[in-house]
């Protein structure tokens, strides 16, 4: 193998990799400083660049021009394509060579130094960004098919889209279409030509964001201005598909066509509402439960749950999502079962109006199989109405939910978190007060409160109690954002599950064996970083999924990173709900600790590929906030 650099040969291999799939939107500029800071090196048909058991040589390669055969361990072959990273699995992992490269042709490559590479991914994003798209890539590779045959999400899109569509013309302005989108109290329209065939999407944001933040004329044309390209599907396209294509795209909105012609739209919202309506025999009995014994008896259904949620959807996500309303139903009829009893025993019904919050896996709606309780009560400001009468219903309230929510399975909080501890039962006022205080003189303590605390949401009666606290949280962290620093600060103390040589490594011990633990050193990091840049920039939405997106949408992260970030997040979740419905189904106690040893090959390399992809979240955190991590 002979290294060459000649003049022209650099800017021809820089030429060539603009225009591959893996540079797609990496800058001239950054290409550049790849290939200046790389050597060009050529390969000879059937010479290896390395083979199964050599060194990893801390070299990164770049596919210029020719052909590398890769030979996996699995017998698979694999041909790369100009651009393509080679070795990427082991400059991520620091790993030696588990795979053989075959140059079929004689080849060109750039080759790059690991230090190199992770300097100019540093000064480069959108270098970066091109890493964490291939990386999401090969998540998606090595994940066991999701393909969905049975269930809401395997019936087609045309029985659940919205038909006919709202559309305009391609002569529409920017005005005209920002008004009818306004008195129809629609998100979304399509534009088409008189032949009625598609020829682009509006929406309600791009045309606010376009309208305030540019220079274009509120009489300028739509197809100018604001008309985004259309992500279509056919009619016959199963529900799972449609939705992997709008998190693949970040789109909200789907067109269904036929021979490009516009019938029908489809959303995000529409597929979640799917499945969360879905007719189901547990959801009725749960909510003619007419006894506390009754409902205790449903929940002890809710590993089949798991298992239907996970079998008929195509994302862990949403399956987790969907168990966790099954959860909140447990935990809402409990509730009202306990009012229920208060009025038997004369007590009345509740003096004031009321919201009960859940927090932390709760709040974000990612509860698993064993999750504990982690609960509190805003209580209105009643002014002259607030006595000690009222203080007692609450209280003996508040002690009998947690009381119940414990026989139902909700283990009782070790911290207290609970709406019986008075910390977390308090008036509204007093709530702000508390949260005002914690957030001006920040402590390690509130640094771990908050990052329980700071995910809630309604369990059970009045929401707009619930929004004007968050209200509040934002406002407050907004203006003094110090106690982020200190919530960044305690994230750091958990790990990701991934050594210095970028090996998995074990994170919990015990007289039975060896554990890696799926959720504090892997799931916890994504959702605290999630949590604290949403703070950060005023985000709402509590579930780590829709914080992710809501991030990339404002430009917090780009779309890659965030789709890496998710393709991670999922193989954790898959990984963690299926560990526990097997524990489940032998009759274990559930825990969140896996032995990697007892993994297959194919799945220890997809965890290290996620814990990878953790890895560099948690460092963009660092990154923010000068964390010391490591």
């Amino acid at each position: 193998m002979n290294s060459i650099e000649h003049n022209t040969e650099p800017l021809i291999s820089g030429r060539i990799l603009c225009g591959t799939r893996t540079f797609k939107g990496v800058s001239p500029d950054s290409i550049k400083a790849l290939v200046e800071n790389s050597t060009l090196h050529r390969v000879s048909p059937g010479e290896a660049l390395f083979r199964p058991g050599d060194k990893y040589d801390q070299q990164l390669y770049t596919l210029v021009e020719g052909n590398i055969v890769m030979h996996r361990p699995s017998g698979n072959q694999d041909s790369c394509q100009p651009g393509d990273f080679i070795g990427l699995a082991n400059y991520l992992d620091d790993d030696d060579y588990h795979s053989a490269a075959i140059a079929t042709t004689r080849t060109t490559l750039l080759k790059t130094r690991a230090e190199v590479m992770h300097r100019l991914e540093q000064d480069h994003p959108d270098l970066f960004n091109s890493l964490n798209r291939v990386i999401a890539a090969k998540l998606r590779e090595r994940s066991p098919d999701r393909s969905i045959t049975s269930g809401a999400l395997a019936q087609p899109v045309i029985r659940v889209m919205k038909s006919p569509v709202a559309f305009c013309g391609p002569e529409t302005t920017l005005l005209a279409a920002f008004q009818l989108m306004k008195e129809r109290k629609i998100g979304s329209m399509v534009v088409k030509d008189r032949e009625e065939k598609l020829l682009g999407v509006l929406t309600y944001s791009g045309l606010a964001e376009v309208m305030l933040l540019t220079d274009s004329s509120a009489e300028e044309s739509i197809m100018k201005a604001a008309c985004e390209t259309p992500r279509v599907v056919e009619p016959d396209t199963p529900l799972w598909e449609a939705e992997e294509l709008m998190q693949r795209y970040t789109a909200k909105y789907l067109i269904v066509v036929e021979v490009m012609k516009p019938i029908g739209i489809i959303s995000q919202t529409d597929i979640l509402r799917t499945l969360i309506y879905r007719p189901s025999t547990l959801s009725n009995r749960i909510r003619g439960s007419a006894t506390l014994k009754e409902l205790i008896g449903h929940s002890s259904q809710l590993a089949s749950a798991a298992e239907d949620a996970q079998e008929t959807n195509h994302r862990p996500s949403t399956a987790v999502r969907l168990l966790s309303e099954t959860h909140l139903m447990i935990q809402k009829r409990a509730i009202e079962l306990t009012l229920e009893w208060m009025e038997s025993k004369g007590y009345g019904p509740p003096p004031a109006d009321y919201a009960l919050i859940i927090m932390g896996s709760g709040g974000r709606r990612e509860m698993l199989l064993n999750p504990d309780q982690d609960n509190g009560i805003i209580i209105e400001d009643g002014g002259a109405k607030e006595n000690k009468q009222q203080g007692e219903w609450f209280e003996r309230f508040c002690k009998r939910v947690n009381r119940n929510l414990d026989k139902a399975g909700y283990m009782l909080c070790p911290g207290e978190i609970m709406a019986r501890n008075p910390m977390y039962r308090k008036n509204l006022s007093q709530w702000k007060k508390q949260v005002s205080h914690i957030i001006s003189k920040p402590t390690e303590k509130a640094a771990r409160w908050s990052n329980v605390l700071f995910d809630f949401d309604t369990l059970y009666g009045n929401d707009a109690l619930t929004m004007e606290l968050r209200r509040h949280v934002l406002a407050e962290i907004q203006a003094k954002p110090r106690l982020l620093k200190l919530m960044a600060d305690h994230d750091a103390e958990g790990r990701p599950a991934i050594g210095f040589f970028n090996q998995l490594v074990i994170t919990t011990k015990d007289a039975q064996g060896e554990w890696i633990d799926i959720k504090r050193n892997g799931l916890r990091i994504v959702s605290d970083v999630a949590r604290i840049f949403a703070l950060q920039n005023g985000v709402a939405v509590q579930n780590t999924s829709d914080r992710l997106k809501a991030l990339a949408r404002i430009g917090k992260l780009s779309d890659d990173f965030t789709v890496t970030v998710q393709e991670a997040y999922e193989e954790l979740l898959d990984l963690l709900l299926s560990h526990q419905i097997r524990q489940a189904r032998a009759g274990k106690k559930l825990d969140k600790l896996i032995d990697p040893e007892k993994l297959t090959p194919q799945s220890r390399g997809t965890l290290r590929m996620a814990m990878r992809a953790v890895k560099r979240f948690q460092d963009r955190l660092q990154d923010d906030y000068g964390t010391d991590i490591f």
